[in-house]
């Protein structure tokens, strides 16, 4: 069988990705104690009687906490980011090789061999429309382009999961169900 391989060069908008991936993999209660909270806040306050100045209130912070789940996310890749391209280092750019055993990680910048990851010491997957995410740690982890893997995509999905015994987890908003949709519509063979 032939390995996989892809290569990922980050900017902003992937670092913010990949946080956003370990956010939702790795804060579920976080995320449902947000969620608990401001529905209890927009009750209470529409119980209270709406009009008031403070039920407007109470109903904007809750319509903010629903909101703003990825603040916390957000700000740290940006900070990363600024601390990188403040110290003149460039963003994180890696070869991933994904052997029988273990996946192979390179520094593109350097060159260096980075890490050899066994199947076994992935914490968790994850995946959203346009890549998929694997995690070693709640801390650290990797993404991996879909547009990378090529007419390979399913076959390196089965792959992963078979090698890590793990399950991708979607990370699918409404606004990326309706573009998986669009995007799976296009790939269907026109019918007359």
């Amino acid at each position: 069988m032939k390995s996989f391989e892809a290569e990922m060069r980050h900017d902003r908008k992937s670092l913010v990705a990949l946080s956003h991936m370990q956010y939702d993999l790795f804060c579920t209660r976080n995320r449902t104690a947000r969620g608990v909270l401001s529905a209890v806040v927009i009750v209470a306050a529409l119980a209270c009687g709406g009009g008031s100045v403070w039920s407007l209130l109470l109903i904007a912070y809750g319509c903010y906490l629903l909101t703003s789940t990825y603040a916390a996310s957000n700000r740290t890749a940006h900070k990363i980011a600024d601390q990188l391209e403040a110290a003149g280092r460039p963003l994180p750019a890696s070869r991933y090789v994904f052997e029988k055993d273990r996946m192979r990680i390179f520094d593109l910048n350097s060159g260096e061999e980075l890490e050899a990851l066994p199947y076994g010491a992935v914490l968790r997957l994850g995946e959203d429309l346009n890549a998929y995410y694997l995690f070693r740690t709640e801390y650290g982890g990797y993404r991996i382009p879909k547009s990378e893997l090529g007419e390979r995509e399913e076959e390196f999905r089965r792959f992963v999961q078979n090698k890590t015994g793990k399950l991708f987890i979607r990370r699918l908003t409404p606004l990326n169900r309706v573009r998986q949709w669009l995007h799976a519509r296009d790939r269907e063979p026109e019918h007359l």
